[in-house]
Order: C-alpha cells, then structure tokens, then sequence
C-alpha cells in the first residue's frame, strides 16, 4: 500500500473517531448544550462518511470500493443540511427551528443517496466508476453524471451559506463571543475550501480532501465545547433573551454613540435600524420626530429614570437608564430600558378616578369633594379672600323614585348633573353631597354673586325637563348658599349655613334660591 495513502487512511479513521466522540459526547450533554440534537446527528452522519471513505481507500477491489462507496452515501449527504440548520440555530434564526424549512432540505440528500445506491440502473450519479490505472492500491475514479451536479452544487451552497451567515453575525455579536463564532465559521469554511479544492482535481491523488479536514475540525469544535462552552454560552442565548424583552432596550458607549438596541426598541423609535450602529442616540432620537433625547447627553454613573409620552401615539413610557461598567468598575457606557407603561397609567387613571368621582354622576364624591373644599376654603381664610358655598338637593326626590321607579331616579340625578356642569367653570368644585343632594364651591365668589349663579342653575333644571319614556318629567331644585364672612371661617360652619339656608328654601315652597341669614333671593 502507499505510504501516503496508509496515512491518510488512518489520519481520516482518526477523524471519524472524534466525530463519533463529539456525537456521544453532546448527546450525554443534551440537556445544557443548545442546538445538541442537530451536532449529534451531523456528527453521526459525518462519522458515516469519514469511515466509509477510509474503507473504501483501504479496499482491494472495484467491487469492494463501490460498495463503500454507497455506504459513505448514507452519511455524506446529510451533514451540509444539518450544518446549515446548526448555523441557522447558532445565530437565532427561527428557520432553524421550523420543521417547514427543514424538512425540504433533506429533499435532495435522500434522492443523492437511493440515486447512489441504485446508480447500476439508471447511472444518475455516476455515468462510470472505474479504477485508476497504473495505481499499486487500487483508487476509484469517477465520471459524473447529471445529479452528481445537483448534489455537489447543492452540498457546496449549503455549507457556503452557512459559513455567510455566520461570518455576518459575527460583525455583529459582542466581542465576548467571538471565540465561539469563530470557532462556528472555521468549521465551516474549511470543508467548503477543500471540497472546491477536490472538484477543481487539485487534492492529493484525486482523493476526496473533505474527511482528512474534518480531523481538525473535529478537533475545534471538541476544544471549543470544552473551552469556550460551545453551544452553552453561545451568542444565540443572548439574543434570545435579548430580542424576546418586551421592553425596548438601547446600548450606548461613552460617545454616546448607538452600540445595540433589541426588535423592541425598534417599534418605539422607527429610525433604528442596524446602518445606525454608531450614530449619536440623540441625533437618532431626533431623526424619528419623537422630540429631544430625554436624558442629558454626558455618561451618568448612577442609575437615572424619567416618564416620556411618545407624542406620536401618545403612549407612556418610563425610561430607566443605568451605567456599564467593564470588569474593573469602570463605565465604559449606558443601557437605556424603554418601558411602556400605558396600561398602567390607564389603571391609574382608572383607580383615581373611582377613588375621586361619584360612580353614577362622574363628579367628585363626598370624601373628595371634603378634601379639595377644605383645601380653597383655608386658602380663602388665610388671604381673606371671598368664598362660596352653595348646597342643593332634587326636589320631591322619593316621589320620583317611587311613582317612575329607581332607573328613572338615577337618570333624573344625572340629568341634573348635566345641567350643572354646563355653568361650571374650571375653578369651581363640584360634588354629589349625597342622595339627591349636592355641594358647589366657588373661590373667589361673593354670597350675593353665588346667588345670582344659583339662580341662574335653578331656572335651567326647572325649564329643561327629563324625557322618559313615558313622559316628560319636570324637575326642581331648592339651593342653600353660604359665604365666608364674619365668623364663618370653616368649610363645616359654611356648609351648616348653606343647609340652614336650603332648609328655609324647602320650607318656603321649595324651587328657591335662599341666602345664610338672608330673605329668598330675588
């Protein structure tokens, strides 16, 4: 046998040994290694090949060859797929994990591989198969036939497309990761030379270079799991983590200048885009009409945070910005978190308004209406300024409820609520007191003043009736007013004033205005 031949047969067996190691090895590890089921069928189908090719270097006739032949067909085929798919999955491509695109890329190896097993009868593969003459060990040539073509191509673009994508993702992972893709794009460029090396016929002794390559190959990868955990912390856990944050995420470095950001962050500002790698943030913020950059442009080494409103859609955010730091503690750049936060201001919005607001009427509620009262009130004390107070209920309330029913009732409260806000203006404060009765604060209003504008209330309920469906109900109101004077100094003494008032207004025939300690208001 040559010696040449004898040594690349056993540095070619030696290949298919770490193959068949790094299959067992990432099988055993299944549970922690990403992407382990498609490395453990590549490096089982490689190990297939590399084997087959060994023994058929090593047969001693054209019969022996061709059948070993065959058997490297069982492998071969497959591995260019897989490792496109292992590719595909490193980098995060969801490609890598639909059966639909998948599946169809195993289409032409099983069509390589029954083509080659049945090749006697239709000669698809090979037009011929013979042995080179002159050879002391016997050594097959082979003349293609049409889907040899098919298959070489495809094989090639396969692996061609896979070490792409990889050297691409490459430009653009963290530096903390380019032991492992670099590791990834090895692996795959150096089949890919050796095979275009052996179709140009420049491999020793026309021999296929591609299994004696996948010695050292093989001998990468194992070093790289071992080494840098290949495939435990491999770039595609950070993306995934990092693509699939509901919240808009901005890396920037000390310049300034964008480093990262995730799909997230993308939706919120539309100029992002990966040719803005290296812009200012500010100059990107500005660029997508969404106003100043919220955060002062110099690095900050505590943890900052500020609500925006996208003005856009008008949709809250609260936006966190926190320091990066290098191993030595230094800050080397900021993470900007991008929160959107409008159902939770909706929430807000919400609680504060059952808290604040009567649930029939959409006024202040007694226990608000207290609150902002006493409030104007000690400031009107306080700068001696005139206040007042105006007190009201629906006149024959329970008649309404009893002879047209509750539903009824409550639309005759609201009607008159309606017609009350029409005459408020943004100071006043109004509020259901209870029942069917009400209280108007007025800052800055005389008891004389408060009631020509109770009056002016009055007069409106009476001449805007309810309709119902059976009818049109007339409705009245009896006003008490009070104001701050003499020694009324309190929103309590104002509003016993207010209801001595209304009860004189009552008494006198109800549908009137009365003033504290003064005659009907004319």
């Amino acid at each position: 046998m040559n010696p040449d031949i004898f040594h690349y047969i056993v540095i070619t067996s030696i290949s298919g040994v770490l193959s068949l190691i790094l299959a067992l090895y990432a099988f055993s590890k299944r549970r922690i290694l990403s992407s382990s089921t498609i490395f453990v069928w590549m490096s089982v189908f490689s190990a297939i090949y590399i084997f087959g090719h060994a023994l058929e270097l090593a047969s001693g006739s054209l019969e022996e060859s061709i059948i070993w032949l065959k058997v490297q067909y069982f492998g071969m085929p497959f591995v260019p797929p897989l490792s496109l798919l292992l590719a595909l999955q490193f980098i995060g491509s969801e490609k890598g994990h639909q059966a639909r695109f998948a599946i169809p890329l195993f289409i032409i190896p099983v069509f390589t591989t029954l083509f080659c097993l049945t090749n006697e009868v239709h000669h698809f593969m090979y037009r011929d198969i013979y042995l080179r003459p002159g050879e002391v060990q016997p050594l097959i040539d082979i003349v293609a036939g049409p889907w040899y073509v098919v298959h070489g191509s495809f094989t090639f673009g396969c692996l061609l497309l896979g070490a792409i994508l990889l050297a691409r993702y490459w430009l653009q992972t963290k530096a903390k990761y380019w032991k492992q893709v670099l590791t990834m794009i090895i692996g795959f460029f150096i089949p890919v030379i050796a095979s275009f090396l052996y179709l140009l016929g420049l491999s020793p002794y026309g021999m296929d270079p591609v299994p004696i390559v996948m010695c050292f190959t093989s001998a990468l990868y194992l070093w790289a799991i071992l080494s840098t955990k290949l495939f435990v912390i491999a770039p595609i856990a950070r993306d995934r983590i990092f693509e699939s944050m509901r919240d808009g995420v901005l890396v920037i470095d000390m310049a300034n200048q964008l480093v990262d950001y995730n799909r997230a962050a993308r939706k919120i500002i539309q100029a992002l885009h990966f040719s803005k790698i290296g812009s200012l943030v500010n100059e990107i913020w500005a660029d997508s009409g969404i106003g100043p950059f919220p955060f002062p442009e110099h690095p900050a080494e505590e943890e900052q945070e500020v609500e925006w409103i996208h003005p856009n859609n008008n949709s809250y955010y609260q936006i966190h910005i926190a320091p990066v730091r290098n191993q030595k503690g230094d800050v080397v750049g900021r993470t900007i978190v991008i929160i959107n936060t409008t159902k939770q201001k909706a929430l807000e919005k919400r609680l504060t308004q059952l808290a604040y607001t009567d649930g029939l009427t959409k006024i202040f509620n007694r226990a608000y209406l207290f609150e902002k009262c006493e409030e104007v009130v000690e400031i009107a004390a306080q700068h001696q300024q005139p206040l007042a107070l105006i007190m009201f209920d629906i006149d024959f309330f329970k008649k309404i409820n009893d002879n047209f029913g509750h539903a009824v009732g409550d639309e005759a409260i609201r009607h008159v609520v309606y017609i009350c806000n029409r005459h408020m203006g943004p100071e006043y404060i109004f509020g259901r007191y209870g029942g069917e009765e009400f209280v108007v604060c007025l800052p800055d209003t005389t008891l004389d003043e408060a009631g020509i504008f109770a009056e002016r209330i009055r007069k409106d309920i009476e001449d805007t009736p309810l309709s119902t469906s059976e009818d049109e109900l007339i409705i009245t109101a009896s006003f008490g007013v009070s104001g701050l004077q003499g020694a009324v100094r309190s929103l309590d003494v104002l509003l016993q004033e207010a209801d001595r008032a209304l009860y004189v207004s009552k008494e006198n025939g109800r549908n009137t205005v009365h003033l504290a300690d003064q005659a009907v208001f004319v």
